[in-house]
C-alpha cells in the first residue's frame, strides 16, 4: 500500500505496518449484514482512490469470502493518477471481481454512478471532503440506492456526506457512521485496549 499506519519495535528495530486492510475489514464485517453481497448481488462504490479504498476493496474481494463478495467494485476519483494506481493493484491481485474506474472531477459525476447502483449497494465516502475540506463528493440531488448501506470514513468535521445520507435514511438500510470503528480496531490490534470502549465508538459512529 506504500504507507504506514502503525509502528512496532522488534529485536531493537522499528517495524512499519499497514493495518488498514485488517481494521477496515473488521469494521465492515462488524456492521454489514451476514452474507450481504451473496444475498443482494450488489456493488460497492467507493469515492476516493487512496489507501483506504485499496484496503477496503482488497478485503471485500478476497476469495475466502466465497459468494459474499460484491458483484462489482466501482472506484471514482477526481484525477486519473490514483485511479491508474488502484487499477494496477487490482489487476495484480487478480481476485476475479469486476472493477470499474471513474474519473469524477465534479460531484455530479458521482451522482451519476450512484443512480445506477443496485438495491443494497455499499456506498463509501473515502475522500477527505467533509473533514479535510468542506463539502461532499455528492450533490444534494444525489439519490442513494434502495436498501443501500452508506459509510463515511471521516470521523470529524462537517460530515456533509453523512448528513446527505441521513436525510434519506428511510430509503437506506443503514447509514453506517464515521471512521471511529477503524480507529477502535487499530487500537485493539496494536494492544491499546483500555483507552477506548467499543460502545463509545459505536455511539460516536452513528450506526443504526
Amino acid at each position: 500500500m506504500g504507507e504506514t499506519s502503525c509502528l512496532s519495535k522488534r529485536d531493537g528495530k522499528f517495524v512499519c505496518h499497514a493495518k488498514d486492510p485488517i481494521t477496515s475489514g473488521l469494521s465492515l464485517d462488524g456492521f454489514l449484514p451476514p452474507q450481504h453481497f451473496a444475498q443482494t448481488g450488489a456493488e460497492v462504490f467507493s469515492m476516493g482512490a487512496g489507501g483506504s479504498t485499496i484496503a477496503l476493496t482488497w478485503h471485500l474481494m478476497q476469495t475466502s469470502r466465497g459468494a459474499n463478495r460484491p458483484s462489482k467494485v466501482i472506484v471514482s476519483n477526481r484525477s486519473a493518477g490514483r485511479l491508474e494506481e488502484i487499477e494496477r493493484i487490482h489487476r495484480e491481485l487478480d481476485l476475479g471481481v469486476p472493477c470499474e474506474y471513474v474519473i469524477a472531477p465534479r460531484p455530479e459525476d458521482n451522482d451519476a454512478v450512484l443512480a445506477r447502483l443496485s438495491p443494497g449497494a455499499l456506498v463509501i465516502n473515502a475522500t477527505g471532503l467533509g473533514k479535510d475540506a468542506p463539502g461532499s463528493p455528492l450533490t444534494d440531488a444525489a439519490r442513494f440506492p434502495e436498501r443501500g448501506i452508506v459509510w463515511d470514513l471521516n470521523y470529524r468535521g462537517e460530515l456533509v456526506f453523512l448528513d446527505q445520507a441521513r436525510r434519506q435514511a428511510g430509503k437506506c438500510a443503514a447509514v453506517a457512521g464515521r471512521g471511529w470503528l477503524d480507529l477502535l480496531h487499530l487500537r485493539m490490534d496494536t494492544g491499546h485496549r483500555g483507552s477506548v470502549s467499543y460502545r463509545h465508538c459505536v455511539e460516536r459512529s452513528g450506526i443504526r
